[in-house]
């Protein structure tokens, strides 16, 4: 499935885009997976809007988007917690898990790792961004994935446009082509305060490479070297969100890939709460 054009893009580059990877079905079934659940956000939380929602089953994908975005706009105005609730409910969905479990994306990733295809590739970090217009918090600046994952192992970096397409005005990705023959570079652990840690190349470094910021459409796949230098851009839109997948695909054969154990805590109660407060009496 890797061809010696993509082969040498990627060793070269750091990168390789695939086209038409992401099915349109996929597109619209996201649509209105963050639209259900963005109503039933608002709902729950009691959030005031000064206008009228319509249920899920009378929107449509080509028509509504901008209803999405004031929907989810609105979400992040009153409480950006909330978004992060939305962020894990998306990411363990049917319609998410689908996308992660396609052949193509599968195969292909399977390829560039060096892996045949009945070899176990492990889902790490995968997630639909939410990036509103002029909204940092969650920017990163130039950096590599390899401090982001599980320590000392193999994998392959994802990065691609859902729900509509990536452009320069909303922040599409930019990357620093040829930069992963760097290897690890030297970086800064930056502890900021109401923003994610951040793991930043030296801009010596980063200088010494061509950056180039690459807009996509729906359906392309960006595949990159874990360790190509590559951040997200600033949406600089009025009211458009940029909706992204990020993710990684780890090689589960390499001599030291250990499964990380997951950690699920609860947003409300506890089990044991919730069993003494029914069993109380």
């Amino acid at each position: 499935m890797l061809n010696n054009i993509d082969k040498n893009s990627f060793d070269n580059n750091g990168y390789v885009i695939k086209k038409n990877f992401i099915k349109d079905s996929y597109h619209t079934d996201l649509f209105y997976l963050f639209y259900d659940l963005g109503v039933s956000t608002i709902q729950r939380n009691k959030i005031k809007i000064n206008y009228e929602l319509k249920k899920v089953d009378d929107i449509d994908f080509d028509k509504d988007l901008k209803e999405l975005d004031k929907i989810l706009l609105n979400i992040l105005k009153t409480d950006h917690k909330l978004i992060g609730e939305l962020y894990d409910t998306v990411s363990y969905s049917s319609c998410f898990l689908k996308i992660l479990s396609d052949s193509d994306i599968e195969d292909y990733s399977r390829s560039l790792l060096g892996l045949s295809k009945r070899n176990t590739i492990y889902s790490w970090t995968h997630r639909v961004r939410i990036d509103p217009p002029k909204d940092e918090r969650r920017t990163y600046g130039w950096h590599q994935e390899i401090f982001y994952t599980i320590p000392e192992t193999k994998f392959i970096q994802t990065w691609c446009p859902l729900i509509r397409d990536t452009t320069l005005e909303n922040g599409t990705i930019e990357v620093c082509e040829g930069s992963h023959k760097e290897g690890i570079a030297k970086q800064t652990w930056n502890e900021i305060n109401g923003r994610a840690t951040q793991i930043i190349v030296n801009e010596d470094v980063v200088a010494k490479y061509k950056q180039k910021k690459i807009p996509m459409s729906k359906g392309e796949v960006l595949f990159f070297d874990p360790h190509m230098f590559h951040r997200s851009g600033h949406n600089s839109t009025k009211d458009e969100i940029r909706f992204s997948l990020v993710g990684m695909w780890n090689d589960t054969t390499n001599i030291k890939f250990r499964a990380p154990k997951p950690e699920f805590k609860s947003r409300t109660i506890s089990a044991k709460e919730y069993f003494d407060s029914v069993q109380k009496n």
